[in-house]
């Protein structure tokens, strides 16, 4: 059975992963500090695509659901987009999503310059904005370099029955475990010691979408 669910937030964000979760509600509080008020937020993560549309069945009778004004749905792109995009637009056709004052998605890794979503996976977008954490680039270089050789080798032995379908999952927790700063932690936690540059071109397109939902506050109040 499933735990009862109760809205708090304005603005739901829902997520497929609780790496994707942890990030954002590190990520928000980012750009709070810089200045930019959202709405009272709740984050949800639903663990997988598959299990959206169930969630969305179970959101009107959840305790609080009038209180929603926005719903953003955050999502790997990999390598299905249409499928997944599908999943997601029949999710947002139902009649709860319809009476928000705003229904949208973000497929990681983000947007491309033409506006066309990218397929790929949300660290392939933080893959793109990683600093370096050694003395030199030299050193930065030979770390990432010898994580990604280990990992390939790895996925050599793994082709024949599961190869790594998110290699840069893997290259950023490898890294991780090579460093003194970050080892131990998870995506959340090492983006807070400032493992990423949070101002990276890539980072664009979801700090506009977050961007618009203030303004949707702004105009609202």
């Amino acid at each position: 059975m499933s735990k009862p669910l109760t809205i708090n937030g304005e603005l739901l964000l829902l997520c497929e992963r609780l790496e994707i979760a942890r990030f954002l509600h590190f990520y928000v509080q980012y750009l709070f500090r810089q200045g930019l008020v959202l709405p009272a937020l709740q984050i949800i993560n639903f663990h997988e695509l598959a299990k959206l549309p169930a969630l969305a069945e179970r959101l009107p009778s959840c305790d609080g659901s009038e209180k929603v004004h926005s719903v953003i749905v955050f999502a790997d792109a990999a390598s299905d987009l249409e499928q997944r995009s599908n999943i997601v637009a029949s999710v947002r056709g139902k009649e709860y999503f319809l009476h928000r004052k705003t229904s949208t998605h973000f497929f990681f890794p983000g947007r491309q310059p033409g506006k066309r979503w990218r397929h790929g996976y949300f660290e392939d977008m933080l893959m793109e904005a990683l600093k370096p954490e050694a003395a030199s680039k030299e050193n930065f270089l030979n770390l990432i370099n010898t994580a990604r050789e280990y990992l390939l080798s790895v996925n050599i032995c793994r082709r024949q029955e599961q190869p790594f379908v998110n290699f840069n999952r893997q290259l950023l927790y490898a890294y991780f475990a090579g460093t003194e700063k970050y080892a131990g932690c998870n995506l959340a936690q090492a983006a807070a010691l400032g493992v990423f540059d949070l101002e990276h071109q890539t980072f664009a397109s979801l700090r506009k979408c977050f961007t618009e939902q203030a303004q949707n506050k702004i105009s609202k109040s």
